[in-house]
């Protein structure tokens, strides 16, 4: 078995809920879906769909409540998670 790094990450868990039905019915696995966004990146060399600077306000959440979010994060003491 090949070793492995763990992602964290932060998602709407309404969103998280729609999209894992969504991958349900495509038959795989949020890990499954993470790595292939990955893979696509490593090959492509770039992020596998167009951005721009249009109003993604439905989509990708402003960036002040981004900051404000990791500003939260910065001040959480997450120490517990270094424990083996």
């Amino acid at each position: 078995m090949s070793a492995t790094a763990i992602l964290r990450t932060r998602i709407d868990p309404r969103r998280k809920a729609r999209v894992e039905k969504i991958l349900d019915q495509l038959g795989m696995t949020s890990t499954q879906a993470v790595n292939i966004f990955f893979a696509q990146i490593e090959r492509r060399r770039a992020i596998p769909f167009p951005l721009s600077l249009e109003d993604n306000s439905d989509i990708a959440p402003r960036i002040e409540q981004v900051a404000k979010v990791w500003g939260d994060l910065d001040q959480t003491d997450f120490s517990h998670l270094d424990q083996r």
